[in-house]
């Protein structure tokens, strides 16, 4: 970094009456600066405030953003003189440690210590003074208080040979244990290990001037902390706490990270590392790059830890994460696990012939694949591969892929999980038809319409699995033996776990898979004329618990309910508006119907993943669409259903995809106390409700404003139903 000085001096005029507020420019016109070691910068010429501003001078600006600079100082130990005193006299005599003039016990001081103090002697003579008589500089710092009013005189305290000491940790945080005041430093190896020691109380008056000098830190602390968007600590529970006990405890996670899928760190970007706990963002971590370690201290072990790259206009380039659940927590530092900063989910996957299903295996020639009802159409690459970019977190599709002499494979996929799409050969489909028609000895009329899938736990096929369809139990499924054949003798998979169903009618089903009396899994399919719905389904050993709020959308507060969802066999009670639930950890569409307790609230239909890290379920009022509706004036249809949405990170707009002819009248924005907005455009925090949507499966696509992402998500739409979306990232 280079500083020029500028010797010309800055003239800057203004009328007497200009307003207040003066903005001024600068403008410097400067040579083109030359690969050379000097700057040349003409004098700035005068400018008028409230003359014209255009100019031939170009602005030029730059923004440098420099890296943390962190001083540290190690403490210096004292070493004392080793003069002993034999005996000390009677209080009566003047006593002093040396006479007057000696200074040869300096000469056992370290050389920079004893110069130290040969020059505060010298400004001060502090050595040859007597100061065993008269007045002591505390007695002398009092009587000025005094004097002054600052100190007011108190009665006298009651004595005590008791020392208390409070202290902070090496990032300023206060640390605590129940009951007992905890303190957390680093030992003197530097090291990342700490140490604890504790500090009881002899009395709830000492106790309580602890907290109160905590309050007034934290207080100072979260002033100056206040122009950020998101605070690091909440000092609310500092400044709250009543007991020792009551302070929040933190946690310190240290752990490597990584940066994966091509991704790289310039000086356009930067690293953040945040914990979100309900989708709310918390504390802020620190990277070190150099060592590729991340760190951050946490209040509480709920929640996940995020690792984003995000761009200089604040686009997510790629994220990792991992759930505080997964830990061991301890209090003080703990060792976390790797995060891997991969590219930002998308809709990504491999197109495969259902003939050869390796992974490696090229698609078949001119495969096609469609995504959002084809607001995104992708031709497939030799190897298979297709995507589509700029999608949100936690967003869901109908993928659908066509090639010649196939028919049409479709999908529900979700974004961040690759997907495997195989085509069936029309030859294919033919002769399976052909031979479960023999069997079954009835015929197959019209296009083809097949659900085809394959049973799995962890990855591998299992046998002995039961599948069905829930939205029509009278279809029978076809079992495939270990030749792949059609085997009418099966009850359950065979070892292959592959299983179909012929002549399914169109429209949105739900497969249930059991193992005897115990639920094996499910999959939600999509069936069209002329196409192969996909249905694997999966299933794991690996569990989660997550948090379910159920809770009025415009005042947060809780609500009971009773909740029925396709991961859990039996119905859900709801009391407080809380309750923590387990899923199976795996990427994939799940839906549930919420029935509030009383009449004031709507029953609807939500959606989640079962990947999600907490589920949140806002009730609306009837009253509250009826109103609405009535105001606009919009007409009934009785074969419709409604759908509400809510978008907090952005301001954002909404559309049907593949519904060019909806009612533009019928899409009404609501802010976050759900009021209606006349601009025709939804703000962050607030939502939508979409009044006459058609039976059908619909996505509904919101765009963000500031990002122009796409969130989109499948939902079936039924007559005279409600329909509740959360479009959080």
């Amino acid at each position: 970094m280079r500083f020029t000085p500028i010797y010309e001096a800055l003239s800057i005029k203004a009328q007497k009456n200009s307003p207040p507020h003066i903005a001024f420019e600068e403008l410097i016109e400067s040579e083109r600066i030359q690969k050379t070691a000097q700057m040349q910068i003409e004098p700035v010429r005068v400018v008028l405030l409230g003359s014209d501003k255009n100019s031939s001078a170009p602005l030029y600006s730059q923004r440098v953003q420099l890296a943390e600079m962190v001083i540290t100082k190690n403490v210096e130990t004292l070493h004392h003189a080793t003069t002993q005193v034999a005996s000390l006299p009677s209080q009566d005599a003047n006593y002093t440690v040396a006479s007057e003039g000696s200074t040869s016990w300096m000469s056992e001081l370290p050389r920079e210590q004893a110069h130290r103090l040969r020059e505060a002697n010298q400004r001060s003579e502090v050595l040859n003074q007597d100061w065993t008589s008269g007045t002591t500089w505390a007695e002398m710092a009092k009587d000025v208080l005094e004097k002054s009013g600052a100190l007011k005189e108190q009665a006298p305290a009651a004595s005590t040979n008791k020392v208390y000491v409070a202290s902070t940790d090496a990032n300023g945080q206060v640390r605590t244990r129940p009951s007992q005041a905890h303190v957390s430093v680093r030992d003197d190896g530097g090291n990342n290990n700490y140490k604890d020691y504790e500090a009881t109380f002899a009395s709830p008056e000492d106790e309580k001037r602890y907290l109160a000098s905590i309050a007034n830190k934290t207080e100072t602390a979260g002033e100056s902390a206040g122009s950020t968007t998101i605070a690091s600590v909440d000092y609310d529970r500092f400044k709250g706490a009543s007991t020792v006990a009551d302070l929040p405890t933190f946690l310190r996670i240290q752990g490597p990270l990584e940066i994966t899928g091509g991704l790289a760190v310039t000086n356009e970007h930067h690293i953040e590392v945040r914990r979100s706990d309900e989708g709310v963002l918390k504390e802020l971590g620190k990277v070190d790059l150099t060592q590729g370690l991340y760190n951050i201290q946490v209040e509480g072990s709920t929640g996940t830890i995020l690792a984003r790259l995000v761009s200089k206009e604040g686009k997510i380039m790629g994220e990792g994460s991992f759930r505080l659940s997964q830990l061991a927590i301890a209090k003080g530092f703990n060792q976390g696990p790797k995060i891997k900063i991969t590219p930002q989910p998308d809709f990504s996957g491999v197109t495969t012939s259902a003939y050869n299903p390796a992974v490696m295996d090229s698609a078949p020639a001119n495969t096609r694949v469609t995504f959002v009802k084809g607001a995104s159409e992708v031709l497939a690459k030799k190897d298979g591969l297709v995507a589509m970019d700029n999608v949100a977190k936690g967003s869901s599709t109908i993928l659908r892929a066509a090639a010649p002499k196939h028919l049409q494979t479709a999908s529900i996929i979700v974004s961040g999980q690759e997907f495997k799409a195989p085509l069936y050969p029309e030859t294919m489909i033919a002769a399976l038809q052909d031979i479960v028609s023999q069997q079954r000895a009835t015929s197959f009329e019209g296009a083809p319409t097949i659900v085809w899938g394959k049973t799995s736990l962890d990855g591998k096929p299992v046998s002995g699995i039961t599948v069905s369809v829930e939205s029509d139990p009278s279809l029978q499924p076809v079992y495939f033996d270990q030749f792949m054949i059609p085997n009418p003798q099966l009850q359950a998979t065979s070892e292959n776990g592959i299983f179909a169903f012929v002549s399914v009618t169109p429209g949105f089903h739900s497969l249930l898979a059991t193992r005897g009396d115990a639920i094996f899994g499910y999959q939600n399919v999509m069936v069209e004329e002329g196409s192969v719905a996909l249905g694997d389904v999966e299933a794991t050993m690996k569990f989660e618990s997550v948090p379910m709020r159920v809770y009025d959308a415009f005042t947060g507060e809780g609500r009971a309910a009773q909740i029925t969802m396709q991961s859990l066999s039996d119905e859900l009670e709801v009391k407080d508006g809380l309750a923590m639930i387990n899923l199976p950890q795996i990427s994939r569409l799940g839906m549930m119907r919420v029935q509030p307790e009383g009449s004031d609230y709507v029953a609807a239909r939500y959606i989640y993943n079962d990947k999600d890290a907490f589920v949140h379920l806002p009730l609306v009022h009837w009253s509250w669409l009826s109103a609405i509706k009535t105001y606009l004036k919009i007409d009934d249809a009785p074969s419709a259903g409604f759908i509400v949405g809510f978008v907090p990170d952005e301001n954002f707009e909404v559309y049907l995809a593949g519904y060019d002819q909806f009612d533009a009248r019928h899409i009404v924005y609501f802010d976050m106390q759900g009021r209606i907005l006349q601009n025709r455009k939804g703000i962050a925090g607030g939502g939508f409700i979409l009044y006459n949507v058609p039976e059908d499966t619909h996505e509904v696509v919101v765009v963000g404003e500031r990002t122009q992402k796409i969130y989109s998500r499948v939902i079936p739409v039924d007559a005279n139903s409600l329909s509740v979306l959360n479009f959080r990232e």
